[in-house]
Formats: C-alpha cells, structure tokens, sequence
C-alpha cells in the first residue's frame, strides 16, 4: 500500500528514480526527497566523471535488467546525450580461477545479448592482442609478470557521464508537482514515542520533517540511519584521472573501456581531456561509533561511514592503492605509469555478501522502507529501480526480484554472484593510510 506522504533519504540513482515512479504512479501522493546537497551531490556515489553501462552479467536475471534500463537510456532524448557507446573489454590473466569463470559466463552474456549483431563482438587471445585493442599497435608485455592476457570486447556496452546525467534526472524530478526536495543533513529517524514506527525524519538542525513511510537510500550513509545488521557495509575503493594532451586523447578515442577481472582495475577512454582509471580493490574502511538508530536500544555501534572530499578535500589515495594502479598501467598504458595523477578521490560504496541490492521492508521498524546496497553496479538501472520499488510497496514486486532483493536473503549463507567484483580481502582502516594531496 502506497502512503499519503513518503519521504526519501537520498537523491542518488535509487532515491531520484523512486521519486520520479512514484510521481507517475501515485501523482496524488506528496513525495519529498532529502539529501545534505543538492544533486549531483559531489561526494555521492552515484555522481562521477564516468559510469559503465553494460549487459555482461553472470546472473541472467540482471543481464535481462541491464538489457531493458539500457535501451531505455539509449531512447531517453534527456539522458541519451550523455552515453556514449564505446564498448567494454573485460579481460584476465588467463588462469583457472573465479575471475575465468566470471569472465567465461559474462562473454556467454554478451554473445546471448548480441545474437543479432554478431559484429558488436571482438576477442584477444593474447597479450600482444589486449594491448592493440587499445593502442592500434601490438606490442609484447615487459614486466614480468603479464596479467592483461586474454579478453573481449562487448562494443554494446559504454560509459555514461554520471554527474550530467544525476542532473538530467534531477531536473526532471524537480518538474514533477508532488515532488518536493530538501537540502539538509538527516540527524536521524524520526518516530513515534515508545514506538519502533518511523514518522519521519529528525534533520541536523533540530527541525523535522513528517511522514507516513520513509524511504532510506542514502547509499553508503544508510548505515548510520538503519541498523543493517551486518547485511550492508561501507567501504571505499580508488579512482584516479590523469590529464591527456590532445594528441593523446585522439590516439586513444577508439579505446573501449577496459577493465582486468583479475587485478581489478578500469581504465576508461579519454573523455573531456582526462583518463580515469580505478581499481575494485578489497577497499578501505572509515570506523567510526555513533548511537544505535534503533529507537528500544540505548548504546552505540560501529560502523564504516563515508570520510569524503567535501569534508577531507587533502585527502588523497592510500600509497598501496597507487602502486596498485601504476603496476597495472606499466603493462597495459606505459605512458601513464610515471604520470602525476591530476586528481583522486575514494569513491564510497554500499556492498552487500552477495552483491544483490536491498529492495525491502526493514524487519525491525515500521514504516521504514530500504532501497540501497548499491554494491558497485547499480547505476545503469536507473531507469527501473524506481518502478521496483514502486512495485514493493505495491506488494506486487516479481518473486524473483522480491527474493534476490530481501533483507532475508542477504542474512542467508551465500558468496559474491560476480556482478561487480571485488578484490579478495579485507578493507584496511583508512584512517591508517590515507594521504595528503602532494604540493606540486
């Protein structure tokens, strides 16, 4: 059952896109989306130079997602602009391990996804071959070590400019009369005395905000707003961009995005006289103890919580994190190995054990709906997470969806489903190994 009055925390992809469902379904129903700024908030996760939209997934249940969200994006004449059809090359060190099987189940994905147009497909077998795809020319690995072995390219696939399309979708939610947004910090969840039923929302200023059902989104800060019980964690992973020259940036324009199962990085065509390149590393973890958000319990938890550029603008990669990257860029982009990063930042994600988002009822408070747990690949779906959870409320969500999603089924004994993996490891205190940004 859809309330009278809903209140959103979070307008990053899944915040925004269930505001604008909502409108379409309920225009009757007074929707207010909160965020600490206004969209495209600039530390979100949802907000960033470049995100990939690509079908090459193990789970045929979100290919057939990404499928549907892409074409949708792709016959959007407000976010289309932004998508540019690059390709992806997925790529590993040719071993016998769940890195082969990820990528032996994605290119099944992406040839079922392709049956059509089987010229949108490309393959390497080689080293010399991964690193022509990138630079037009062959040339033999020198480190001792190669890991850009053996690869493939899905030219259906490619990258949308996340920031400009956050601001597209914002706009158009701001069109929407029964949408309304809010601009402050959430203190906490508002609810009623002696109750574990959710009203509201207690803002940073003391001021409140009533409503009948809320809708926590707010990505790798959900944790401070909601106990998750272990069924989402906070950690941050590095990202990077180099300066190009324009020569560079005209030798590299029919570069695919290429990322490596096997070390975890993603290098990303030039785009607006920049390179960016990030790995999906084990992660780096901000501990911090705050209030239990439960309102029968009175004590404190830990947890991760976003230390970000807004608040920590000096701060800068971890040194193991560059190593990381440069070690990888020698192989496979020599001419940046050596070069100064122009900027980085930790860009803060909402993991979950098995990778499947949070689309549910929370099991502990009333009138508290979770939609997060993002877990690095919830972007390009957009333009359907909204009617997904529309569809919750409605109790009328797929099965299929209603189970993957749960909060159940995140408490269930379970591993990584590949769809956006991360290194094997544990995420280290950031605290510990944080930088200053170097003085040039």
């Amino acid at each position: 059952m859809v309330p009278d009055s809903i209140c959103i925390i979070g307008a990053g992809v899944f915040g925004l896109s269930t505001a604008i469902a909502l409108a379409k379904r309920y225009p009757n129903v007074k929707v207010t989306v909160v965020d600490r700024f206004e969209p495209p908030v600039q530390d979100a996760t949802s907000v960033d130079t470049t995100r990939c939209l690509r079908v090459d997934y193990k789970d045929p249940v979100y290919a057939k997602l990404a499928k549907e969200s892409l074409e949708i994006i792709k016959a959007d004449p407000d976010i289309s602009p932004f998508f540019h059809q690059t390709g992806m090359s997925f790529v590993y060190d040719g071993g016998n391990d769940k890195w082969a099987d990820i990528w032996i189940n994605g290119k099944i994905s992406a040839e079922k996804s392709n049956s059509d147009t089987p010229g949108m497909m490309k393959y390497y077998d080689s080293p010399e071959e991964v690193y022509k795809s990138i630079h037009t020319v062959a040339k033999t690995p020198t480190v001792s070590h190669p890991t850009w072995l053996k690869g493939y390219t899905n030219y259906s696939n490619g990258f949308i400019d996340a920031e400009r399309s956050v601001k597209a979708y914002y706009e158009r939610a701001k069109k929407l009369p029964s949408v309304n947004f809010v601009f402050k910090p959430v203190e906490q969840l508002l609810f009623a005395s002696g109750t574990n039923t959710a009203e509201g929302v207690l803002f940073g200023d003391g001021s409140l905000l009533k409503a009948d059902l809320v809708i926590v989104a707010a990505g790798a800060w959900s944790c401070k707003l909601v106990d998750l019980e272990g069924v989402c964690f906070s950690s941050a992973i590095e990202v990077a961009w180099f300066k190009v020259t324009p020569e560079e940036e005209e030798q590299w324009k029919n570069m695919a995005i290429t990322t490596n199962l096997s070390t975890g990085i993603n290098l990303f065509p030039p785009y607006n006289g920049e390179i960016k390149c990030l790995r999906r590393s084990p992660g780096y973890r901000n501990t911090q103890a705050v209030p239990h958000p439960d309102p029968a319990k009175d004590e404190s938890i830990s947890i991760s919580y976003p230390r970000t550029i807004i608040d920590h603008p000096a701060d800068w990669i971890p040194q193991d994190a560059e190593d990381a990257l440069r070690h990888n860029l020698a192989e496979i982009m020599p001419p940046l190995a050596e070069r100064p990063f122009d900027r980085t930042k930790l860009c803060w994600l909402t993991q979950t054990p098995s990778a499947n988002f949070i689309i549910d009822h929370h099991p502990a408070l009333q009138n508290v709906v979770l939609a997060t747990g993002g877990s690095a690949h919830a972007w390009k779906f957009v333009p359907i997470l909204g009617d997904k959870v529309v569809d919750l409320l409605e109790d009328k969500l797929d099965p299929v969806l209603k189970d993957m999603w749960s909060y159940a089924e995140k408490l269930r004994p379970t591993t990584d489903n590949g769809s956006a993996p991360r290194m094997d490891g544990q995420p280290q205190e950031l605290v510990s190994v944080v930088r200053n940004k170097p003085v040039n």
